[in-house]
């Protein structure tokens, strides 16, 4: 049911972003500029997700947004735990930088969160009926029952309290809600990239960053031909019917895929009095209680006793509905399970099903690390650091390999050239 629901309720304001995407990829490929993937697909993460939660337009494709510029510049201030420099860790500065950032994003979520607050009262209530409900207007609503508040009563009140806790709780689904989708979004555009720097492209090597997974690619681009025609935009047919994406099964499966390889994120639980973890091989149990216990997905996604000798090969064949029962279903976690179930996962497999539809067969990407100088004085977080291009560069044998900045995210945010195909 929440599937059918996202589906109908979101999918014209999804496809509408993607155009705003896919017009950035034409600039990109008019000018040959080399460019940052991931600064692309974080706006239009944003703007979808701001617009499923709080049917608030970021405008971050199309504008110069103040809220992403802020969580960007936070981003930016996170410890740096990978270091060994103490001063990476403790740096003076950070608290007063990390404060300052989010009293900026608390003020603007603030706003948007008092505006629709506002319409929830007597005098739209004719319109509130034929409205979207948003993840704040839920929230809303059981705030009202709670507070015994008549929703229709134009004396209604927000306490700080609740306030506050709904802020908090906005930003943390905006922060989680877009960084599995966007870094998702930038290895699939580029599946397994193999980015040797001896390689040097020629003008009829554009697909040398697929050189392992020619067939794949093709058999993505068959799939998107027989759902949506051959040589036919998919925009305007999602619009008419946005259950299409429902038919891209082998598509489905490779972004399964590509979150087992490159998992963006991981999560934690609290250790309890009474639980132990079990040493497999010597029986030895450990006392959970004080602790935080970290699921590291990427270890399991890559465990070969689970998936076979062929766990690091590219495979989406693993997913597709004939083969997916053979998965042990506890041991795909990207989104991961029980209570810690994300919530937003239907939302994210969807976006990405229908960018890639708009996208994949209208545009060639090629990874351009050996170019990256160019992107020195780009102004992103990513040419700020020079911690990013020290010490290995290599994880996997890729070069555009995970760097924790929150999430899992590209390394240098994943430079890349697009150019234009004929469909």
């Amino acid at each position: 049911m929440r599937r059918v629901i996202i589906i109908n309720t979101y999918s014209f304001s999804i496809v509408e972003y993607t155009k705003s995407l896919v017009k950035i990829l034409n600039d990109h490929a008019s000018a040959e500029r080399i460019f940052r993937l991931e600064e692309e697909t974080t706006k239009i993460t944003v703007d979808v997700i701001g617009k499923v939660i709080c049917d608030h337009d970021f405008r971050s494709l199309t504008t110069d947004n103040d809220f992403i510029t802020t969580m960007r510049n936070t981003l930016s201030w996170m410890p740096d735990m990978q270091s060994i420099n103490p001063f990476h860790i403790y740096h003076p500065l950070r608290p007063l930088f990390q404060k300052y950032y989010k009293y900026k994003m608390d003020n603007y979520i603030g706003k948007v969160l008092d505006e629709r607050f506002a319409v929830s009262g007597a005098k739209q209530a004719g319109d509130r009926k034929a409205r979207k409900k948003t993840g704040i207007d839920l929230a809303l609503e059981e705030y009202f029952i709670e507070k015994g508040q008549d929703v229709n009563a134009t004396d209604a009140t927000m306490d700080a309290e609740f306030r506050k806790g709904a802020i908090d709780n906005l930003l943390i689904l905006l922060f989680a809600g877009h960084d599995t989708t966007s870094s998702t979004l930038c290895y699939w555009y580029v599946p397994l990239i193999l980015s040797h720097p001896e390689h040097i492209p020629t003008e009829l090597d554009s697909y040398h960053y697929l050189q392992k997974y020619p067939h794949e690619l093709a058999k993505v681009r068959a799939e998107l031909d027989s759902v949506f025609g051959a040589n036919t935009p998919a925009g305007p047919q999602l619009t008419a019917n946005p259950y299409l994406v429902n038919q891209l099964e082998y598509t489905l499966a490779v972004i399964k895929e590509i979150l087992r390889l490159w998992t963006p994120a991981s999560s934690v639980r609290i250790g309890r009095k009474g639980f132990f973890l079990t040493d497999p091989k010597s029986g030895e149990k450990f006392d959970t209680d004080g602790l935080m216990l970290w699921l590291v997905s990427m270890t399991t996604h890559r465990d070969a006793k689970i998936w076979g000798p062929d766990v690091d090969e590219f495979k989406p064949e693993r997913f597709l509905p004939c083969n997916e029962g053979k998965v042990d279903p506890y041991a795909w976690r990207p989104f991961e399970k029980g209570p810690r179930n994300c919530i937003g996962q239907e939302l994210a497999l969807i976006e990405m099903k229908v960018v890639l539809a708009m996208t994949l067969r209208e545009f060639d990407f090629k990874t351009s690390y050996e170019e990256l100088e160019a992107l020195m004085g780009d102004g992103t977080l990513w040419a700020k650091d020079a911690s990013f291009r020290s010490g290995p560069m290599e994880v996997f044998g890729e070069r555009m390999h995970q760097v924790l900045l929150a999430a899992g995210k590209p390394s240098e945010g994943m430079p890349c050239r697009v150019t234009k195909r004929d469909m």
